[in-house]
């Protein structure tokens, strides 16, 4: 049974290490605009100010949307970011024409209500997946509070524990060395004796 346990603290501190380092990982890959980039995905997590533009998504859902920049087309629906009240926010429209192109960068006029345009450097992708809830979790990890208390005293409560073995394993290590020197005198006395 203990060897039980023991084996199942091992396999629970490799699962909160493993989250500790996607959480950190998502932390470290904000991109220029705040949001969580990782590789060609970014991770949008809708608050109320958010949700205004994204009709499709309500509050604490996760959205992940998948960077197309060099696949897009005339009527595709695309994410992008905008600016609103000072700040970067994500809007999503439909591709009207392609006003100009060149092997860098394309100028797309969009069919909202603005008719605005949109450069391919501001354009997120194309959508990809909604996770409903998800992104309200995620906040609260990336969270300073939940970071502290999520992340960091897991990975602390771990440390001090492998402290604590590695006392024990000195402190036993150490007595049990002992133990055998005093069986070998032992045994070197009961020899002269013979």
């Amino acid at each position: 049974m203990k060897k039980f346990l023991k084996g199942c603290w091992g396999v629970l501190q490799v699962i909160i290490i493993v989250y500790v380092i996607c959480i950190t990982a998502c932390l470290l890959c904000k991109n220029k605009y705040g949001f969580t980039q990782l590789g060609d995905m970014t991770l949008i997590t809708i608050n109320e100010d958010l949700q205004q533009y994204l009709p499709e998504t309500k509050e604490k859902d996760l959205l992940l949307v998948k960077e197309t920049k060099n696949d897009m087309n005339v009527g595709d629906k695309i994410y992008y970011y905008a600016t609103a009240n000072n700040e970067y926010i994500i809007k999503t429209a439909h591709i009207k024409e392609e006003i100009t192109s060149d092997e860098n960068m394309s100028l797309y006029k969009l069919d909202d209500a603005d008719e605005s345009t949109i450069a391919t450097n501001r354009v997120i992708g194309k959508y990809s997946t909604i996770y409903n809830n998800i992104g309200g979790i995620l906040d609260i990890l990336e969270s300073r509070l939940g970071f502290l208390l999520l992340v960091i005293l897991p990975i602390l409560l771990i440390f001090m524990y492998q402290i604590y073995a590695l006392i024990i394993v000195i402190k036993y290590g150490e007595e049990e060395a002992e133990e055998e020197l005093k069986q070998k005198k032992q045994k070197e006395k009961e020899v002269e004796l013979l």
